[in-house]
């Protein structure tokens, strides 16, 4: 179900946002004037949880992340053998294996493994659904079989550890975006924002000047796919995204949730699928980008997680392509949208 603004607006230059096709109104408000900052350099879609991304020229953007023909952000996830999410934390070599996807299949690449595919079209019908244990929440998949699971296990663990290939189907619709659980009220979450196998929301974006400043800072750079962003800007100040509010790209509006706080899977490389020895980069960004200037009991809460890139959720949905411009509402001009 798409948002739409009704384009209404009082002398504090916002409008309403409301579900269409939903009798109900939530007060989201929306800013009626836009900054441009930049174009859309990159569009990202990772078919499953912690594995390689698949670029794209355009895409749709929708309540539950990008999606393009069937292809669907973090559509599917790995799960271990109690039934917990799997990640590049525990199988460094999961951010190494290469994913494609044509029509409705998935298909699993690895070097010196023969590829396996997963049709999920009519290939899932028949199959059990699996209830994963996930960030303190039990959500369900289909089963992805036998053949996928065997190969996983082996990629990943050598045979030592087995795991399994979950696919959410229409399972998992109602799921909140997920705040943070710290002591702090994350004031720009709307009971309507969604996630699926996605850790907090349906969006991450990040800009590439920040990247590049980070780069200058490393003895070694490192790239975009260690902090996997679905939307990456170019053109920007570095580091201009905490000061974006609300982000306008062609018709689609994201709507920042919160600065996104970064954990030890930027330190494993995705070519690898090593932990980088020095703990980079996340041992630099600690060294520069600590939160300063929020409340003090989030301050507290992430004194040890250094902020990259910006967490969003959705309120009007559309196509967005690379290359179209980026605008903005600013924080510091709305700072009723600061969102910490």
């Amino acid at each position: 179900m798409p948002w739409s603004s009704d384009g209404s607006g009082g002398g504090d230059g916002v409008g309403t946002c409301r579900l269409v096709g939903v009798a109900k109104v939530f007060d989201s408000p929306l800013p009626d004037s836009w900054e441009e900052v930049g174009e859309v350099s990159e569009l990202v879609i990772y078919p499953v949880k912690s594995a390689r991304g698949l670029r794209q020229e355009e895409a749709q953007a929708g309540i539950y992340g990008l999606t393009s023909d069937h292809l669907e952000d973090r559509a599917f996830m790995v799960i271990n053998a109690e039934g917990t999410f799997v990640t590049s934390r525990q199988a460094g070599r999961l951010s190494t294996v290469v994913t494609e996807w044509e029509g409705h299949t998935l298909t699993l690449k690895f070097p010196g493994h023969e590829d396996v595919s997963v049709d999920v079209g009519n290939g899932l019908r028949d199959r059990p659904v699996v209830v994963s244990k996930f960030r303190g929440l039990k959500l369900k998949g289909l089963d992805c079989g036998d053949e996928v699971s065997a190969w996983l296990s082996r990629t990943l663990h050598d045979d030592e550890e087995k795991v399994r290939l979950i696919f959410k189907g229409d399972l998992v619709e109602d799921r909140p975006a997920e705040r943070p659980k710290v002591k702090h009220e994350f004031t720009q979450y709307n009971k309507t924002d969604r996630a699926v196998y996605t850790d907090d929301s349906s969006y991450h974006l990040a800009c590439q000047s920040s990247l590049e400043d980070l780069n200058a800072r490393l003895d070694v750079p490192v790239s975009m796919a260690h902090f996997r962003p679905n939307i990456v800007v170019s053109g920007s100040e570095a580091y201009d995204e905490d000061d974006w509010a609300y982000v306008k790209i062609g018709e689609v509006i994201l709507r920042r949730l919160k600065p996104c706080e970064r954990c030890l899977l930027t330190t494993v490389d995705p070519v690898k699928g090593e932990r980088n020895e020095n703990m980079e980069p996340l041992t630099t960004l600690k060294k520069y980008r600590l939160l300063k200037d929020a409340p003090p009991e989030l301050a507290t809460a992430w004194k040890s997680k250094p902020i990259f890139g910006v967490t969003m959720s959705i309120d009007t949905t559309g196509r967005i392509a690379v290359g179209d411009k980026v605008f903005v509402a600013r924080a510091s001009v709305y700072p009723q949208f600061r969102g910490y």
